[in-house]
């Protein structure tokens, strides 16, 4: 599944996602708001005598740090929202159908340009692609000498690349980050827009 399609995906999830949390965000907002000025209308009756002068500049501070308090929640969630976009796009990855997984992986591996190595995948990929995958690189990758280590890792998805001391990482969570440095403003914009 190449990242346009992932990032299509991603998009088109958020999207639904999107509407539902600005929606309570802003009806958490408008709540603050209306807390923040039905106080500020009970300093205003009990100020009058301080004059008119004092009780604008109360409203005026008031109304201020709800808007601000507002536009945290707004912006907390939205980080919320494009944390959860990348995740799921982990997510789908590491989900493929087998035979789509086996030839990401050995497309991602076939990238780093190394035909010696052990291959280390986590527990469940391991058992159920790791053979397979090492099978395909064979065929694939002229002279590979690549095979599946006996070592696991806790990754989500992917792969490690051990060629002695040298780790080359290929997991999922590591390819996903270096796209979010890309995309997140794209992620943001199609979000929020």
């Amino acid at each position: 599944m190449s990242i346009e399609k992932i990032t299509s995906k991603i998009v088109s999830d958020a999207e639904s996602i999107a509407q539902v949390t600005l929606d309570e965000a802003k009806a958490e907002c408008d709540a603050i708001l209306a807390r923040a000025e039905s106080e500020a209308e009970k300093v205003l009756r009990e100020a009058q005598e301080r004059g008119q002068k004092e009780k604008e500049k109360l409203i005026s501070r008031r109304k201020a740090v709800a808007d601000i308090d507002g536009r945290k929640i707004i912006l907390e969630e939205k980080q919320k929202l494009i944390t959860e976009c990348f995740d799921r796009a982990i997510e789908q990855i590491a989900s493929m159908e087998k035979e789509e997984y086996i030839a990401f992986l050995a497309g991602l591996v076939k990238k780093t340009g190394e035909t010696e190595g052990e291959l280390i995948l986590n527990e469940k990929d391991a058992a159920s692609v790791g053979t397979d995958l090492v099978n395909v690189l064979s065929k694939e990758l002229a002279g590979s000498k690549i095979t599946l280590s006996k070592e696991t890792k806790n990754i989500r998805g992917g792969f490690l690349l051990k060629k002695g001391s040298i780790y080359i990482n290929g997991t999922v969570e590591a390819l996903v980050e270096e796209a979010k440095e890309d995309l997140v403003g794209e992620v943001a914009a199609q979000l929020f827009q």
